[in-house]
């Protein structure tokens, strides 16, 4: 439990909560200790991710069973992560955009244009937009 536990990047209450709740699966060995498949990685990064998501464990089990029904593919599953990553990125960009609003903010339109001259084309226009998106645009 313990190596599934460092490569899922849970803890072992986890994975032991997770299959009381019939989510893992695990066989016996003979000195009784619980023997997890190999899927168990993939199924647990699924698990975490239908979470971030906000879904109810009751709906990560549906989600569970259509995986092992052949309806929700690996494929699937790296898709949503995937996702989830960038969305976790466009929120860190979004904070960083909101402090260089604030140093803009202070800067007279001159130290602006400065700013916006230093930057390339393509990365002022693309913090502009990222500005305007976000409803403060001050050049």
């Amino acid at each position: 439990m313990g190596e599934v536990a460092a490569q899922a990047q849970v803890s072992k209450r986890t994975i032991d909560y997770y299959t009381n709740l019939g989510l893992l699966s695990a066989e016996r060995s003979e000195a009784n200790y619980r023997l997890y498949p190999e899927e168990t990685i993939d199924r647990l990064r699924l698990i975490e991710c239908l979470k971030r998501q906000k879904l109810t464990l009751e709906e990560i089990r549906e989600r569970i069973v259509q995986w092992q029904d052949g309806e929700m593919t690996k494929d699937v599953v790296d898709v949503v992560q995937s996702v989830q990553e960038i969305q976790g990125e466009m929120r860190n960009l979004e904070q960083r955009v909101r402090e260089l609003t604030l140093h803009l903010r202070t800067m007279d339109e001159r130290q602006a244009r400065l700013v916006a001259k230093q930057l390339s084309l393509q990365g002022s226009s693309l913090l502009h937009t990222l500005m305007l998106l976000l409803g403060d645009a001050p050049f």
